[in-house]
């Protein structure tokens, strides 16, 4: 029987927070020419998983002393690894610069890195992309692993993803004449829409507005919030306890922004907003 002697050497985790418990399911890596063939020559392997990435050796001799071997008879001491993603929204929903091209860069060796329960929180760095359609690259030096194997005698690296946040805005176009003295955008989520305002939108049709203003809410695959559009009666001050039974819900689940439809906010290039049309 053969006996193989496979032991990790390290591992990748991607979490972002726009997916369901923050497992990113859409990026892939990919070793680049030298290091495909070095992983070839010795006997690395790779096993993909739905947010990330292992890497094995067969191999029964420690590790610090294999990487040592290796880097002397290759002349190459890193793993560099393209990192694409099969999600032509990413860089959509995620919070990462739109006014430029950029490549995202992860180095075991940057600055920008943290080191927390044992495992690397890779920093984001950023290169002009320069015409490469790759999303980014992932080098990983093999001093690193030898200094951090910790007591599990491997290296764990975690790319955390934020979720990009964006003024929400519904507008509403009243196709059906609906009466609408008091409308209000409301949520049990404690996120709040300001004050309506009459716009004509680019059709040329009238439409009521709400906006969240400087209340930027993050996008996210599974919707966090649920809003109503409701029309509160006009009352006074007396009272208060009859607008509560009152109050009419004209449309129950708004939709939430598709990643897609972002726009900049006037003039201002770090505001982006979703809009979102909604016929009544």
């Amino acid at each position: 029987m053969i006996q193989s002697n496979f032991k990790i050497v390290f591992r990748v985790d991607v979490l972002h927070s726009y997916f369901e418990q923050n497992i990113c399911n859409c990026l892939q890596f990919v070793p680049d020419g030298a290091t495909n063939q070095l992983l070839k020559r010795f006997g690395f392997r790779i096993r993909n998983k739905v947010n990330g990435f292992d890497l094995y050796i067969d191999q029964g001799s420690d590790l610090t002393s294999f990487l040592n071997y290796v880097a002397e008879i290759s002349g190459q001491a890193y793993f560099d690894f393209w990192i694409d993603t099969n999600n032509l929204k990413f860089n959509l929903f995620t919070e990462l610069p739109v006014n430029r091209h950029v490549q995202l860069i992860y180095d075991s060796h940057a600055e920008a890195n943290s080191y927390e329960q044992n495992i690397i929180q890779l920093g984001e760095g950023f290169s002009e992309g320069n015409g490469n359609s790759k999303l980014g690259r992932l080098v990983v030096h093999f001093d690193d692993l030898i200094k951090r194997q910790a007591n599990k005698g491997y290296v764990q690296f975690c790319i955390n993803y934020k979720a990009r946040s964006t003024q929400w805005q519904y507008y509403f176009i009243n196709k059906s004449s609906v009466q609408l003295s008091n409308p209000a955008v409301t949520s049990k989520t404690g996120v709040y829409f300001g004050s309506p305002a009459n716009v004509v939108i680019e059709s040329g049709q009238q439409a009521i507005l709400f906006s969240s203003g400087s209340n930027l809410i993050p996008l996210s695959q599974v919707p966090k919030h649920k809003f109503d559009l409701v029309n509160n009666p006009t009352t006074t001050g007396t009272e208060t306890s009859k607008q509560s039974t009152n109050t009419k819900t004209i449309f129950k689940g708004l939709p939430t922004p598709d990643p897609m439809r972002i726009g900049f906010n006037g003039n201002n290039e770090d505001l982006l907003s979703s809009p979102m049309y909604v016929y009544i």
